[in-house]
Protein backbone atom coordinates (compact mmCIF):
# COMPACT_ATOMS: atom_id res chain seq x y z
CA UNK A 1 0.00 0.00 0.00
CA UNK A 2 1.38 3.42 -0.98
CA UNK A 3 2.21 5.57 2.04
CA UNK A 4 0.62 8.98 2.49
CA UNK A 5 4.12 10.45 2.56
CA UNK A 6 4.89 9.07 -0.91
CA UNK A 7 1.53 10.22 -2.25
CA UNK A 8 2.20 13.74 -0.97
CA UNK A 9 5.75 13.78 -2.29
CA UNK A 10 4.67 12.58 -5.72
CA UNK A 11 2.12 15.37 -6.00
CA UNK A 12 4.23 18.12 -4.45
CA UNK A 13 7.55 17.40 -6.17
CA UNK A 14 6.75 19.97 -8.87
CA UNK A 15 5.31 22.51 -6.43
CA UNK A 16 7.15 25.23 -4.50
CA UNK A 17 8.18 24.74 -0.87
CA UNK A 18 5.57 27.35 -0.01
CA UNK A 19 2.78 24.96 -1.01
CA UNK A 20 4.08 22.27 1.33
CA UNK A 21 4.29 24.86 4.12
CA UNK A 22 0.66 25.84 3.46
CA UNK A 23 -0.40 22.19 3.72
CA UNK A 24 1.55 21.59 6.91
CA UNK A 25 -0.01 24.69 8.47
CA UNK A 26 -3.49 23.49 7.48
CA UNK A 27 -2.91 20.13 9.21
CA UNK A 28 -3.20 21.93 12.55
CA UNK A 29 -6.47 23.73 11.81
CA UNK A 30 -9.10 21.65 13.62
CA UNK A 31 -11.80 23.13 11.36
CA UNK A 32 -10.27 21.61 8.22
CA UNK A 33 -11.08 17.96 7.55
CA UNK A 34 -9.70 17.27 4.08
CA UNK A 35 -7.16 18.56 1.58
CA UNK A 36 -10.05 19.75 -0.53
CA UNK A 37 -10.92 22.22 2.25
CA UNK A 38 -7.54 24.02 2.19
CA UNK A 39 -8.82 27.10 0.40
CA UNK A 40 -5.39 28.75 0.30
CA UNK A 41 -4.33 26.14 -2.28
CA UNK A 42 -5.15 26.38 -5.99
CA UNK A 43 -8.19 24.37 -7.01
CA UNK A 44 -6.14 22.18 -9.37
CA UNK A 45 -3.78 21.18 -6.56
CA UNK A 46 -6.68 20.50 -4.20
CA UNK A 47 -8.17 18.18 -6.82
CA UNK A 48 -4.96 16.17 -6.90
CA UNK A 49 -4.68 16.05 -3.11
CA UNK A 50 -8.26 15.14 -2.25
CA UNK A 51 -7.62 11.42 -2.83
CA UNK A 52 -5.16 11.42 0.11
CA UNK A 53 -6.57 10.62 3.58
CA UNK A 54 -6.51 13.61 5.94
CA UNK A 55 -5.00 11.42 8.69
CA UNK A 56 -2.40 8.67 8.27
CA UNK A 57 -4.27 6.31 10.58
CA UNK A 58 -7.68 5.60 12.04
CA UNK A 59 -8.56 5.02 15.67
CA UNK A 60 -9.10 1.33 16.33
CA UNK A 61 -9.67 1.40 20.09
CA UNK A 62 -9.84 4.07 22.81
CA UNK A 63 -9.45 3.12 26.48
CA UNK A 64 -10.08 5.43 29.44
CA UNK A 65 -8.50 4.93 32.85
CA UNK A 66 -10.83 4.55 35.81
CA UNK A 67 -8.06 5.75 38.13
CA UNK A 68 -6.81 8.97 36.55
CA UNK A 69 -7.40 11.20 33.55
CA UNK A 70 -5.50 9.06 31.04
CA UNK A 71 -6.65 7.84 27.66
CA UNK A 72 -4.90 5.35 25.39
CA UNK A 73 -5.56 5.16 21.66
CA UNK A 74 -4.73 2.17 19.49
CA UNK A 75 -4.16 3.59 16.01
CA UNK A 76 -4.27 1.54 12.81
CA UNK A 77 -1.78 2.78 10.23
CA UNK A 78 -2.38 2.94 6.50
CA UNK A 79 -0.54 -0.40 5.96
CA UNK A 80 -2.35 -2.31 8.73
CA UNK A 81 0.31 -1.90 11.41
CA UNK A 82 -0.61 -0.48 14.81
CA UNK A 83 0.82 2.05 17.23
CA UNK A 84 -0.37 3.48 20.54
CA UNK A 85 -0.68 7.10 21.66
CA UNK A 86 -1.40 8.14 25.24
CA UNK A 87 -3.14 11.33 26.36
CA UNK A 88 -2.61 12.35 29.98
CA UNK A 89 -4.26 15.17 31.91
CA UNK A 90 -3.28 16.71 35.24
CA UNK A 91 -5.43 18.64 37.68
CA UNK A 92 -5.39 22.43 37.54
CA UNK A 93 -3.45 23.75 40.53
CA UNK A 94 -4.54 27.35 40.13
CA UNK A 95 -6.78 28.97 42.73
CA UNK A 96 -10.48 29.52 42.10
CA UNK A 97 -10.70 26.68 39.61
CA UNK A 98 -13.26 23.89 39.86
CA UNK A 99 -12.15 20.46 41.01
CA UNK A 100 -12.83 18.95 37.59
CA UNK A 101 -10.84 21.55 35.65
CA UNK A 102 -7.67 20.46 33.94
CA UNK A 103 -5.06 22.76 32.54
CA UNK A 104 -2.18 20.53 31.45
CA UNK A 105 -2.41 17.78 28.87
CA UNK A 106 0.60 15.77 27.80
CA UNK A 107 0.65 13.38 24.87
CA UNK A 108 3.02 10.44 24.74
CA UNK A 109 3.74 9.67 21.09
CA UNK A 110 5.47 6.83 19.25
CA UNK A 111 8.28 7.02 16.70
CA UNK A 112 8.24 3.41 15.43
CA UNK A 113 5.71 0.63 15.02
CA UNK A 114 7.11 -1.76 17.60
CA UNK A 115 10.65 -1.43 18.90
CA UNK A 116 13.96 -3.20 18.15
CA UNK A 117 15.72 -2.34 21.44
CA UNK A 118 14.33 -5.33 23.41
CA UNK A 119 14.73 -3.89 26.92
CA UNK A 120 13.78 -6.86 29.09
CA UNK A 121 11.39 -4.94 31.38
CA UNK A 122 9.42 -3.29 28.53
CA UNK A 123 6.40 -4.79 26.77
CA UNK A 124 6.83 -2.92 23.48
CA UNK A 125 9.94 -4.75 22.30
CA UNK A 126 8.35 -8.14 22.94
CA UNK A 127 5.95 -7.56 20.04
CA UNK A 128 8.89 -7.04 17.68
CA UNK A 129 9.84 -4.22 15.35
CA UNK A 130 7.67 -3.51 12.31
CA UNK A 131 8.95 -0.28 10.76
CA UNK A 132 9.84 3.38 11.26
CA UNK A 133 7.01 5.87 11.35
CA UNK A 134 7.00 8.62 8.75
CA UNK A 135 7.15 12.25 9.85
CA UNK A 136 3.45 12.56 8.97
CA UNK A 137 2.53 9.59 11.17
CA UNK A 138 4.43 11.12 14.08
CA UNK A 139 2.84 14.54 13.59
CA UNK A 140 -0.64 13.04 13.21
CA UNK A 141 -0.51 11.73 16.76
CA UNK A 142 -0.38 15.34 17.93
CA UNK A 143 -3.10 16.30 15.45
CA UNK A 144 -5.55 13.68 16.69
CA UNK A 145 -4.90 14.64 20.33
CA UNK A 146 -5.35 18.30 19.37
CA UNK A 147 -8.75 17.53 17.85
CA UNK A 148 -9.90 15.44 20.82
CA UNK A 149 -8.99 18.18 23.29
CA UNK A 150 -10.35 21.03 21.16
CA UNK A 151 -13.82 19.51 21.43
CA UNK A 152 -13.43 19.71 25.22
CA UNK A 153 -12.14 23.28 25.20
CA UNK A 154 -8.59 22.17 26.04
CA UNK A 155 -5.23 21.88 24.32
CA UNK A 156 -1.97 19.92 24.25
CA UNK A 157 0.59 21.59 26.53
CA UNK A 158 3.46 19.09 26.34
CA UNK A 159 4.73 16.27 24.12
CA UNK A 160 6.88 13.39 25.31
CA UNK A 161 8.33 11.11 22.65
CA UNK A 162 8.35 8.18 25.04
CA UNK A 163 5.89 5.86 23.34
CA UNK A 164 6.78 2.94 21.14
CA UNK A 165 10.11 2.80 19.41
CA UNK A 166 13.59 4.32 19.56
CA UNK A 167 13.44 7.89 18.16
CA UNK A 168 17.14 8.13 17.32
CA UNK A 169 16.95 5.07 15.05
CA UNK A 170 14.38 7.03 13.04
CA UNK A 171 16.48 10.19 13.02
CA UNK A 172 15.37 11.93 9.81
CA UNK A 173 11.64 11.40 10.28
CA UNK A 174 11.78 12.40 13.96
CA UNK A 175 13.76 15.54 13.11
CA UNK A 176 11.31 16.55 10.41
CA UNK A 177 8.29 15.85 12.62
CA UNK A 178 9.70 17.91 15.49
CA UNK A 179 10.43 20.83 13.19
CA UNK A 180 6.90 20.69 11.76
CA UNK A 181 5.40 20.66 15.26
CA UNK A 182 7.53 23.55 16.48
CA UNK A 183 6.78 25.64 13.38
CA UNK A 184 3.01 25.12 13.39
CA UNK A 185 2.04 24.98 17.08
CA UNK A 186 2.53 27.21 20.10
CA UNK A 187 4.77 24.62 21.77
CA UNK A 188 8.34 25.70 22.44
CA UNK A 189 11.46 23.55 22.56
CA UNK A 190 11.19 22.97 26.30
CA UNK A 191 7.62 21.66 25.98
CA UNK A 192 8.80 18.65 23.98
CA UNK A 193 10.95 15.84 25.40
CA UNK A 194 12.55 13.12 23.31
CA UNK A 195 13.59 9.95 25.14
CA UNK A 196 16.21 7.52 23.87
CA UNK A 197 17.90 4.35 25.07
CA UNK A 198 21.12 5.81 23.67
CA UNK A 199 22.16 5.54 20.01
CA UNK A 200 25.75 6.74 19.77
CA UNK A 201 25.96 7.71 16.10
CA UNK A 202 22.66 9.62 16.26
CA UNK A 203 23.61 11.41 19.46
CA UNK A 204 26.84 12.49 17.79
CA UNK A 205 24.91 13.58 14.72
CA UNK A 206 22.57 15.70 16.86
CA UNK A 207 25.49 17.79 18.10
CA UNK A 208 26.64 18.51 14.53
CA UNK A 209 23.17 19.04 13.07
CA UNK A 210 21.99 22.63 13.46
CA UNK A 211 18.62 21.65 11.97
CA UNK A 212 17.84 19.19 14.75
CA UNK A 213 15.62 21.18 17.12
CA UNK A 214 16.89 21.65 20.69
CA UNK A 215 14.00 19.89 22.41
CA UNK A 216 14.58 18.43 25.85
CA UNK A 217 16.60 15.24 25.93
CA UNK A 218 15.95 12.25 28.18
CA UNK A 219 18.12 9.15 28.38
CA UNK A 220 16.76 5.78 29.50
CA UNK A 221 19.67 4.92 31.79
CA UNK A 222 18.26 2.32 34.23
CA UNK A 223 21.72 1.47 35.54
CA UNK A 224 25.05 3.27 35.89
CA UNK A 225 26.85 -0.07 36.02
CA UNK A 226 27.84 -1.41 32.61
CA UNK A 227 27.23 -5.08 33.44
CA UNK A 228 23.73 -4.49 34.79
CA UNK A 229 22.73 -2.13 32.00
CA UNK A 230 23.81 -4.60 29.33
CA UNK A 231 21.74 -7.37 30.92
CA UNK A 232 18.53 -5.40 31.13
CA UNK A 233 19.13 -3.34 27.96
CA UNK A 234 20.60 -5.59 25.23
CA UNK A 235 21.18 -2.55 22.98
CA UNK A 236 23.78 -1.21 25.44
CA UNK A 237 27.24 -0.90 23.90
CA UNK A 238 30.44 -1.31 25.90
CA UNK A 239 31.85 2.07 26.86
CA UNK A 240 28.53 3.89 26.44
CA UNK A 241 28.62 5.39 29.93
CA UNK A 242 32.04 6.96 29.26
CA UNK A 243 30.72 8.25 25.94
CA UNK A 244 27.66 9.68 27.71
CA UNK A 245 29.81 11.82 30.01
CA UNK A 246 31.73 13.32 27.09
CA UNK A 247 28.57 13.79 25.04
CA UNK A 248 26.62 15.41 27.89
CA UNK A 249 29.29 18.03 28.44
CA UNK A 250 29.42 18.78 24.69
CA UNK A 251 25.60 18.96 24.60
CA UNK A 252 25.48 21.62 27.30
CA UNK A 253 28.37 23.53 25.80
CA UNK A 254 26.47 23.76 22.52
CA UNK A 255 23.09 24.71 23.97
CA UNK A 256 24.41 26.88 26.79
CA UNK A 257 21.17 26.95 28.80
CA UNK A 258 20.05 25.45 32.08
CA UNK A 259 16.55 24.87 30.70
CA UNK A 260 17.97 22.10 28.55
CA UNK A 261 18.92 19.76 31.33
CA UNK A 262 19.40 16.08 30.51
CA UNK A 263 16.81 13.82 32.07
CA UNK A 264 18.09 10.47 33.28
CA UNK A 265 15.25 7.93 33.37
CA UNK A 266 15.73 5.14 35.90
CA UNK A 267 13.17 2.32 36.26
CA UNK A 268 13.51 0.77 39.72
CA UNK A 269 13.62 -3.04 39.49
CA UNK A 270 13.63 -4.84 42.83
CA UNK A 271 16.81 -6.81 43.41
CA UNK A 272 18.30 -5.84 40.05
CA UNK A 273 19.33 -2.18 39.96
CA UNK A 274 18.17 -0.74 43.29
CA UNK A 275 20.84 -1.64 45.85
CA UNK A 276 23.48 0.58 47.49
CA UNK A 277 26.08 -0.28 44.84
CA UNK A 278 23.82 0.93 42.05
CA UNK A 279 22.89 4.10 43.95
CA UNK A 280 26.52 5.01 44.46
CA UNK A 281 27.31 4.31 40.81
CA UNK A 282 24.44 6.58 39.71
CA UNK A 283 25.59 9.47 41.91
CA UNK A 284 29.17 9.04 40.73
CA UNK A 285 28.03 9.20 37.10
CA UNK A 286 25.89 12.27 37.76
CA UNK A 287 28.83 14.14 39.24
CA UNK A 288 30.59 13.92 35.87
CA UNK A 289 27.79 15.67 33.95
CA UNK A 290 26.19 19.14 34.21
CA UNK A 291 22.51 20.09 34.55
CA UNK A 292 20.79 16.79 35.21
CA UNK A 293 17.42 15.69 36.46
CA UNK A 294 17.07 12.12 37.66
CA UNK A 295 13.60 10.62 37.22
CA UNK A 296 13.05 7.54 39.37
CA UNK A 297 10.28 5.41 37.87
CA UNK A 298 8.54 2.61 39.79
CA UNK A 299 8.34 -0.49 37.59
CA UNK A 300 5.00 -1.07 35.88
CA UNK A 301 4.10 -4.74 35.53
CA UNK A 302 3.47 -5.66 31.91
CA UNK A 303 1.16 -8.52 32.79
CA UNK A 304 2.30 -11.14 30.31
CA UNK A 305 4.27 -14.42 30.36
CA UNK A 306 7.23 -12.86 28.58
CA UNK A 307 7.95 -10.75 31.66
CA UNK A 308 8.48 -13.89 33.70
CA UNK A 309 10.56 -15.43 30.92
CA UNK A 310 12.80 -12.35 30.79
CA UNK A 311 13.24 -12.42 34.56
CA UNK A 312 14.09 -16.12 34.49
CA UNK A 313 16.73 -15.45 31.84
CA UNK A 314 18.22 -12.77 34.07
CA UNK A 315 18.32 -15.26 36.93
CA UNK A 316 20.91 -17.32 35.08
CA UNK A 317 22.95 -14.27 34.04
CA UNK A 318 22.97 -12.45 37.35
CA UNK A 319 22.76 -15.32 39.83
CA UNK A 320 19.67 -13.99 41.59
CA UNK A 321 16.42 -15.75 42.29
CA UNK A 322 13.74 -13.65 40.64
CA UNK A 323 10.86 -15.25 38.82
CA UNK A 324 9.25 -12.03 37.66
CA UNK A 325 10.14 -8.34 37.75
CA UNK A 326 8.80 -6.56 40.81
CA UNK A 327 8.63 -2.95 41.88
CA UNK A 328 11.17 -1.58 44.31
CA UNK A 329 9.41 -0.77 47.63
CA UNK A 330 8.25 2.84 47.94
CA UNK A 331 10.43 3.47 50.99
CA UNK A 332 13.51 2.44 49.05
CA UNK A 333 12.63 4.67 46.10
CA UNK A 334 12.15 7.55 48.56
CA UNK A 335 15.59 6.81 50.04
CA UNK A 336 17.18 6.97 46.57
CA UNK A 337 15.38 10.24 45.91
CA UNK A 338 16.67 11.77 49.16
CA UNK A 339 20.24 10.59 48.58
CA UNK A 340 20.31 11.95 45.03
CA UNK A 341 18.98 15.29 46.26
CA UNK A 342 21.58 15.37 49.06
CA UNK A 343 24.27 14.83 46.45
CA UNK A 344 23.15 18.08 44.80
CA UNK A 345 20.98 16.84 41.92
CA UNK A 346 17.34 17.44 41.08
CA UNK A 347 15.33 14.26 41.37
CA UNK A 348 11.69 13.33 40.93
CA UNK A 349 9.70 10.15 41.47
CA UNK A 350 7.52 9.65 38.42
CA UNK A 351 4.42 7.62 39.15
CA UNK A 352 3.05 6.67 35.74
CA UNK A 353 -0.57 7.34 34.84
CA UNK A 354 -2.92 4.91 33.12
CA UNK A 355 -1.61 1.71 34.67
CA UNK A 356 -5.07 0.11 34.69
CA UNK A 357 -5.28 0.39 30.88
CA UNK A 358 -1.64 -0.62 30.22
CA UNK A 359 -0.78 2.96 29.21
CA UNK A 360 2.06 3.48 31.69
CA UNK A 361 5.81 3.50 31.07
CA UNK A 362 6.90 0.19 29.52
CA UNK A 363 3.37 -1.19 29.00
CA UNK A 364 2.55 -0.21 25.39
CA UNK A 365 2.15 -3.26 23.18
CA UNK A 366 -0.63 -2.72 20.61
CA UNK A 367 -3.10 -5.12 22.13
CA UNK A 368 -5.94 -5.26 19.64
CA UNK A 369 -9.23 -5.62 21.51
Amino acid sequence: MTSITKQLNDILNTETKFRRAQIERAWFDVNINSYDEITTLPLALREKLKVIPWMSFKTHTALVSKVDNTRKYLLELNDGNYIEMVLMGRKNRKENVGDDALDRYTICISSQAGCPMQCVFCATGKAGFKRHLTAEEIVDQYRIAQRILAKEGNRVSNIVMMGQGEPLLNYDNVKRALNILLKNTDLGNTKITMSTAGVVHSMEQMLKDDDFPPVRFALSLHSAIEETRKKIMPSHKKGFLDFLVIWANAYHKKLGTRTHFIGLEYIMLAGINDDVKHLKALITLCKKMPHLRVNLIPYNYTGDPESAAAANALEEKMGSNYRIFTRTPHEQIEHWHEEIMKAGFTSTIRYSQGQDIAAACGQLRNRVT
